[in-house]
């Protein structure tokens, strides 16, 4: 996603302190009290408005999410009375009915984790930056501490949301990595091994967790180890993808075998 599409919250007036995840399954509450936010459809619509915070979805639109090219006659009139559900449940005012535009959910970064998720990110590049790596480790595990499942769960592969969810997936993993590379800065080795074997059973081709696992290795005087993983690595990306190892893993694997006692 690019430009206004990789929005994941709009900022605006809110008339009551609100607090919705969508980095795992979605809840909501207001005020500190969780919500009710009904059914699968009802959340759907949420789920979409979410999306589009800060911008108008048309009714139209919104029946097409829900049934697609096969609404029921009362396909409207069910769109309205969930929006009337989710307002209720919300608070008045959300999502701000904008007449023949449509729906309008405007909500701050501060009141969706998906928001404070991302906006987290350059605080924790400029901690890199300045070299407060403390601090950087610190904000990237509050910032992935925001993630309780997938997001958009039972909603990612919805046509309409797949993209937010593929497009903040990915920039969880590329937190997780830069996390990572800050803990190996700070030479906290030991716990890295067991927590990239576990990345890696889910990410099996994700490379930058192999180079990590290597590196942590041998950090940790395994150096056979960490040579067997450059050379699985090898077989299972020339196997599985039909892939050479990246420059960065040979570079690395080369340094092992030379003993390089300055990585």
């Amino acid at each position: 996603m690019t430009g206004d599409d990789t929005r994941v919250g709009g900022v605006g007036l809110v008339p009551d302190m609100l607090d919705l995840r969508i980095l795992g399954r979605l809840e909501g509450a207001v005020t500190g009290r969780q919500v009710h936010l009904g059914p699968p459809k009802q959340r759907l619509v949420l789920m979409v408005l979410v999306r589009h915070a800060g911008r108008a979805v048309s009714t139209d639109r919104l029946v097409d999410a829900l049934w697609g090219d096969f609404p029921p006659a009362s396909a409207t009139a069910n769109v309205h009375l969930h929006i009337h559900r989710i307002r209720r449940a919300l608070g008045p005012g959300r999502p701000v009915n904008s007449g023949r535009c449509g729906y309008v959910l405007e909500i701050a970064p501060g009141e969706l984790d998906a928001g404070r998720f991302v906006t987290s990110l350059p605080e924790i590049r400029h901690a890199v930056e300045w070299g407060d790596l403390t601090r950087a480790s610190r904000l990237s595990r509050e910032a992935l501490a925001e993630w309780h499942g997938p997001a958009y769960a039972d909603f990612a592969d919805h046509p309409m949301l797949r993209d937010a969810a593929e497009y903040l997936a990915e920039l969880r993993l590329e937190t997780i990595e830069q996390q990572i590379d800050i803990d190996l800065a700070l030479h906290d080795h030991v716990h890295l091994v067991g927590r990239l074997r576990l990345l890696l059973a889910e990410h099996p081709y994700r490379e930058r967790f192999h180079e990590q696992l290597t590196l942590a290795l041998y950090r940790t005087g395994r150096s056979a180890e960490a040579l067997e993983q450059c050379r699985s690595t090898e077989r299972m990306f020339a196997e599985d993808l039909g892939l050479d190892l990246g420059a960065r893993l040979r570079e690395l694997r080369k340094r092992i075998l030379d003993g390089d006692t300055a990585l």
